[in-house]
């Protein structure tokens, strides 16, 4: 059965690492198991037999610290790591108050996945004149501009640079819907009757990435004519016309 192994901590959820983190390279945090599994919910926490880990931001809180990685190993840990095995604690697992996730944590618009920094993503990053803010409820940060410059050392605020184009780029990505036990006389036939089933607005919910990209449309920013969008295939070749 397998076994969930901590390590890289730290004692503040935002410090920076420094080599290894705590308690070290060759000193891993706790190893719990074994477990017939380890279940993850909604990136919040951890689950395994009666015991929960939360997760804080990015981080995973245990006695006092917090672990940046964990693995999930078949066991039994090897000779070095066993003496770190772990009975779980429920009260060593309790997140401290001035920790738990608040507001800013929670899913929205407004959420950059950043704890204690209220700002809004476009397609992954902020733009540079857009509005970044502390959390004032937990106050992570001490002012807006700490704020801001943790989503700089992230690499989340675009920087724009005068000599390279701004582009608008659509990708347009298959999707699966799935209709099970459909009766029908032929593989035609069937499809037909998907087809005719099919509303997106119904079935949007069910529908899968496809792993396919069929094709690209990017649009130069700023040229509201369209004149110079170009169309790629998946191997980002143009297509003509």
């Amino acid at each position: 059965m397998p076994f969930l192994k901590l390590f890289h901590g730290r004692k503040l959820p935002e410090a920076a690492m420094e080599d290894w983190g705590e308690p070290g390279p060759n000193r891993p945090g706790p190893i719990f198991g074994p477990f017939p599994d380890f279940h993850t919910t909604y990136g919040c926490e951890i689950t395994f037999d009666d015991a929960v880990l939360k997760i804080v931001g990015d981080v995973v809180y245990y006695d006092g610290l917090f672990y940046g990685d964990w693995s999930v190993f078949d066991g039994p840990p090897c000779e070095e790591d066993a003496h770190h095995l772990t009975a779980f604690d429920a009260a060593k697992a309790e997140v401290p108050e001035w920790f738990q996730r608040c507001e800013c944590e929670q899913p929205g618009y407004l959420n950059c996945g950043v704890p204690g920094v209220i700002a809004h993503l476009e397609n992954g990053r902020i733009s540079p004149d857009a509005k970044v803010e502390r959390c004032d409820q937990c106050q992570r940060y001490p002012d807006d501009a700490a704020a801001r410059k943790k989503l700089v050392e992230r690499g989340l605020v675009w920087e724009h640079d005068p000599h390279l184009e701004r582009y608008m780029v659509h990708v347009y990505a298959t999707v699966r819907v799935t209709f099970g036990e459909m009766q029908a006389a032929s593989p035609q036939a069937a499809a037909r009757a998907a087809e005719e089933l099919f509303d997106w607005d119904q079935q949007r919910d069910r529908a899968d990435f496809a792993d396919e990209i069929t094709e690209y449309l990017v649009d130069i920013a700023g040229d509201l004519g369209y004149a110079r969008s170009r169309r790629l295939n998946a191997d980002f070749e143009e297509i003509a016309g």
